[in-house]
């Protein structure tokens, strides 16, 4: 977070605002979680686990709305429709 969700001041360090004053510690903590999560899900998609990757994407995306995040989760939706599709196929054989 760059600045102060209130007051739209630039933020210095520590979690409060100079400007208004605000305490932004959940907020900080809040993101600081949504990237820890965006991180793990795309280590589970290098890792080829993409159930878990999607379930971690979503869980990500509670905390916050990143158009990466956003990007990985559609991604990781048609892929597994995709891999669904090829078993279901090998199965009609």
């Amino acid at each position: 977070m760059e600045r102060c969700p209130i007051c739209r001041a630039r933020l210095q360090e520590g979690p409060v605002c100079s400007r208004c004053g605000t305490d932004l510690s959940v907020l900080l903590s809040i993101e600081t979680q949504a990237e820890a999560l965006e991180r793990q899900a795309v280590v589970l998609l290098s890792a080829g686990n993409l159930i878990e990757a999607q379930r971690v994407a979503k869980q990500a995306l509670q905390f916050r709305r990143n158009p990466l995040v956003l990007a990985l989760a559609g991604f990781l939706t048609q892929e597994l429709i995709a891999e669904g599709s090829r078993i279901f196929e090998r199965l009609l054989r």
